[in-house]
């Protein structure tokens, strides 16, 4: 024989779960519960070869701690030399490609650590390292999944110029990168030139200005 004080108890220890299970149906501005991947939309942002997806995020959906990014790059591309305030986790889930990786803590990035990635592979990047995703199979795209923090993210992109091209395996502009704006390519907003290497943010020196979509 069960008493009212066990029922009681037992309801008041199951209302969180149906409340949460109820909370669980609620779209997110708008965000329907369960959607198919391969209807959201695509975007290169003047990227060669990158096909960018964002699953759930803070502008577009109204996410407030994380973001979900779906992102495939085809043989030979890869993304800016850049660096962002927010943590970041990847998951390989096709392909390989190599990730280069240089500590914040220098006032340039110097040289990297490459590492090798390739289906199955997860990694970090701490906050404010300079880094790049290549795909460097000639054969076969490379598809990552990708989690931020704190969006919506502010991606400052690295300069290099002619003489330490070889650090990094791309060259590019100073500009600072929104995936947010849908339709958006790379802006350079950067006078004068420098004459080495530097990270361009709307901070590091007056020379230099940045600006945000």
């Amino acid at each position: 024989m069960v008493g009212p004080c066990f029922i009681s108890f037992l309801f008041l220890n199951l209302l969180p779960f149906f409340q949460t299970l109820e909370a669980s149906h609620c779209p997110i501005n708008g965000l329907p519960l369960v959607r198919n991947i391969a209807e959201l939309p695509q975007d290169s942002y003047g990227i060669g070869g990158l096909s960018h997806m964002t699953v759930a995020g803070s502008l577009l959906h109204g996410l407030k701690e994380v973001e979900v990014w779906l992102q495939t790059f085809a043989p030979g591309s890869r993304t800016p030399i850049h660096r962002h305030s927010c943590e970041e986790v990847f998951v390989v889930l096709k392909g390989s490609g190599t990730l280069y990786l240089a500590s914040s803590s220098h006032k340039s990035p110097g040289k990297p650590e490459e590492h090798f990635i390739s289906l199955n592979s997860t990694f970090h990047i701490p906050v404010n390292d300079v880094h790049q995703v290549c795909n460097s199979n000639e054969h076969e795209d490379l598809q990552v999944l990708v989690i931020i923090s704190r969006p919506p993210v502010k991606v400052y992109v690295v300069f290099v110029q002619s003489f330490c091209f070889n650090i990094f395996a791309i060259s590019w502009m100073g500009v600072l990168l929104c995936f947010h704006c849908p339709g958006e390519s790379l802006k350079c907003h950067l006078w004068p030139q420098p004459s080495k290497c530097l990270l361009v943010d709307s901070i590091a020196s007056n020379r230099f200005v940045a600006s945000a979509c």
